[in-house]
């Protein structure tokens, strides 16, 4: 096999031979990269069973995405000489991370490590099967010959080979005994059902190994190793150890309980208590009571300090609050480690919906979006919004990468399950300058409970990180929203749907929102998100401006009545007053009062600059859409409105580069494109704008055969044949009864037809909205800016541009 190239892998070496495959070193040559290829030997291929097997391991390891599981990228089957040497025929092989570095039991030789690589080890090994048990897996094989260490000291946890999957194929009674012996649960020599705690025993005989150099089982044949897992005790550890903390000892010997009722029932507390050993570490050792006076510690030992004993209690919150409480780890490890200051930044990404379900994304997407506006409201804590991190959901990208884009410390990601009324949610949150895990948890709670806790561990995150609180920030902690759990669940779909930012959403946003606040009708956040959704119909053209706005600032002004401290209604209630009201002074009032509420809400900002430019104060409206790119970097419609400030400051170049790098994140973002479009008509770049048209109708859904009318309407009339089929668009909407008064303006307008131009922006006028006051500023009104007709419109607004 040595020097054969099989698909693109080039064998390179033999890394090691097992029961269930041999394993190679190969080379990629399409990603250039080190891979290990594992085959299944050729005396086991024709056995179904065992090729049953081989695949289950494949199965199992690639549902894993986690740093201290060795990945597998892929499965192959090829044509070819077999990897024992023996006639060619078909070849199965997964195709996995290579690992540069040793295994576990290399890295012992027989002696013991030291407590603190002992237990950082062992946090890592928990942290992999707590990725395992989340999805279903039980590694049934955890050993030390399948752990490995690469050259960053980091774990990798090996071989899945043995692994059983929930709804997977049941392996015969013969093979439920698979493993190593030593480290087999009791359960499992009996042939009996295994679950997660058969790998929390395996767990707690590596660390006894790890602590010790020896195995807690031992005997001189397989019938005496078997008699002592199921009859005997180990030898206390203080006997071999005694500079070992008291509370070590009563983790490893609760993790090998004979009966599993007796052990960890999930990995997660396991882990937890070793991870507070690990912060509670410092150079002075205590010895355990009892023992025997220990010789001077070895520096590299890092001894750590016995805790109090006893059983740590177990808070159950509900996934939300899961979240929350990651964020104090943050604080409780930067703090216990001694280096004074705070981490002041965190990213928390939006958690994975494990139930794979539409109906229930609101759940994950709306818990995230909760717990970063409850924590934003600390001024103390800088917290990416939630447009920045949703552009990273479903995105395969190293963590390292976001928190660097994202400019943050720590990154907080997470899972969520719902099984009926209740949520299991599981979180990690990640030191990314120190590439570790500060802290991790599991957390089940109904979802009627949510509410009676989230204001306490808000209240702890403000203690915990050390931050002033003002006394308006203690208070807005300190209250509730709602009480009604059901109102708080409606009003975390109703924000999921707008998000969406569909015709379809944004309805279904209004009608959820409403049924929020049927249950609650003192909800001000519910009447709040109605608002908003009101306003991006009218926006979007989905609503008439007279059957939207209207109704968005009667929701603006509800919320406001029951609490008159909400930034989003302020910035709502300002929105409307400038685009439907056109009352200039008291959109900037407006404006003003959401900025001092909230100086970190990033729409307020944007929509201001939407309102300064229009009206001449250029300069203050790009310091604002600035600010709220900084507050919010990674927001494509604040992006994209950036260039559109830039049109309006006639500054086009810079303009065409920024919506080009919205582009880059997103092609279908409409906002960019179309005001790239902009641009171009601006310069002249007809060319441009002709293909801009084509991707515009492209992303609006209209269909090939609408872009191949497009570039043959261009090709036989330029920008005039081009127009002339929107304009024919826009009739057969009309006969349909959707009538465009706006966007019948801006064609007559392109086409050089003054006269109907104006009668349909009259007609645009009598509708209401803010277009007409931006009709100037659109590039198809170019030759009619000195119309005296144009000046005498914008002056009916009664809106007043600065000069």
């Amino acid at each position: 096999m040595i020097g054969n190239t099989i698909s693109h892998y080039k064998i390179l070496e033999k890394l090691g031979e097992g029961g269930m495959g041999v394993v190679y070193k190969a080379h990629d040559s399409k990603l250039d990269r080190m891979v290990a290829l594992k085959f299944l030997p050729h005396h086991v291929a024709t056995n179904q069973e065992e090729e049953a097997r081989f695949l289950q391991e494949a199965r199992a390891s690639a549902i894993l995405n986690h740093p201290h599981v060795c990945t597998v990228f892929d499965i192959r089957e090829e044509e070819g000489p077999a990897s024992d040497g023996a006639s060619s025929g078909r070849r199965q092989f997964i195709v996995m991370e290579f690992v540069n570095g040793t295994t576990l039991r290399e890295k012992m030789s027989g002696s013991s490590l030291s407590v603190k690589d002992a237990i950082t080890y062992g946090i890592q090994i928990g942290e992999a099967l707590q990725e395992a048990h989340s999805n279903g897996i039980v590694h049934r094989d955890v050993k030390s010959e399948n752990i490995m260490v690469n050259s960053k000291n980091q774990v990798k946890v090996m071989d899945f080979g043995l692994a059983k999957l929930k709804g997977s194929l049941r392996l015969t009674k013969e093979s439920s005994t698979v493993g190593t012996l030593a480290y087999m649960a009791p359960e499992q020599i009996h042939g009996g059902d295994i679950d997660a705690r058969s790998d929390i025993f395996s767990f707690g005989v590596l660390l006894f190994e790890m602590i010790t150099g020896k195995l807690p089982f031992r005997g001189g044949h397989d019938a005496a190793i078997m008699y002592s897992i199921l009859n005997e005790e180990p030898e206390p550890l203080p006997q071999n150890r005694d500079d070992l903390p008291g509370d070590l000892q009563r983790i490893i010997h609760r993790a090998i309980e004979k009966d599993p009722e007796d052990r960890y029932q999930h990995v997660d507390d396991m882990v937890s208590e070793l991870r507070r050993l690990k912060k509670d570490s410092s150079r002075v050792s205590r010895p355990v009571p009892g023992a025997t006076p220990a010789a001077a510690p070895r520096p590299e030992d890092d001894a750590i300090p016995a805790t109090k004993s006893g059983t740590t209690k177990r808070w159950f919150l509900w996934g939300g609050i899961g979240l929350v409480i990651a964020v104090v780890g943050i604080a409780a490890y930067v703090f216990l480690s001694g280096e004074g200051t705070s981490s002041d930044s965190v990213a928390v990404l939006p958690l994975v919906n494990v139930n794979s379900d539409p109906e229930t994304e609101y759940l994950s997407d709306g818990i995230t979006e909760g717990v970063i506006n409850s924590l934003s409201r600390i001024s103390g804590l800088r917290v990416i919004p939630r447009s920045s991190v949703f552009f990273y959901k479903g995105k395969e990208m190293s963590l390292q990468k976001i928190a660097s884009e994202l400019n943050v410390r720590t990154v907080l990601t997470g899972k969520v399950l719902q099984r009926g009324d209740n949520l299991d949610i599981q979180v990690e949150l990640v030191d990314v300058q120190k590439l570790s895990q500060l802290w991790g948890e599991k957390y089940s709670r109904p979802l009627s409970e949510l509410i009676s806790t989230q204001d306490q561990i808000v209240r702890e995150i403000a203690e915990k990180l050390k931050v002033t609180l003002t006394g308006g920030e203690r208070t807005e902690l300190e209250r509730s929203s709602t009480t009604d759990p059901e109102a708080y669940k409606l009003y975390l779909q109703g924000r999921y749907h707008w998000n969406k930012r569909t015709e379809e959403g944004m309805k279904k946003a209004v009608t959820i929102f409403e049924q929020a606040i049927e249950k609650d009708p003192t909800y001000a956040l519910a009447y709040s998100g109605l608002a908003d959704a009101y306003i991006t119909l009218g926006d979007w053209g989905f609503l008439s401006a007279k059957n939207s706005y209207p109704r968005a600032k009667a929701a603006a002004n509800a919320a406001l009545k029951l609490d008159n401290t909400l930034a989003e209604a302020h910035t709502a209630l300002a929105y409307i007053s400038y685009a439907f009201d056109w009352d200039g002074t008291a959109a900037d009032a407006g404006f003003r009062k959401a900025i001092t509420l909230n100086p970190r809400y990033p729409t307020a900002r944007q929509w201001y600059a939407e309102f300064l430019a229009p009206m001449g104060r250029y300069t203050e409206a790009l310091a604002q859409i600035k600010t709220a790119q900084e507050l919010d970097p990674l927001s494509l419609i604040i992006n994209a409105v950036q260039g559109l400030i830039y049109i309006w400051g006639g500054e086009y170049d810079k303009a065409i580069d920024q919506c080009r790098r919205v582009i880059e994140l997103d092609p279908d973002f409409f906002p960019a494109q179309l005001f790239l479009q902009w641009c171009y008509l601006y310069k002249g770049m007809n060319d441009e704008a002709a293909r801009q048209e084509e991707i515009l109708v492209r992303i609006r859904g209209l269909g090939e055969k609408e872009v191949e009318k497009v570039r043959a309407a261009y090709a036989a009339s330029g920008l005039v044949g081009m127009y002339r089929l929107e304009l024919e668009r826009l009739k057969e909407q009309a006969r349909q009864g959707d009538v465009n008064a706006e966007g019948f303006s801006d064609v007559f307008a392109a086409l050089g037809d003054a006269e109907r131009a104006f009668e349909w922006l009259e007609k645009s006028y009598q509708e209401g909205g803010y277009q007409v006051f931006l009709t100037g500023m659109k590039p198809w009104w170019r030759d009619l800016r000195t119309d005296p007709r144009l000046r005498a419109m914008l002056e009916r607004t009664g809106l007043k541009k600065e000069q």
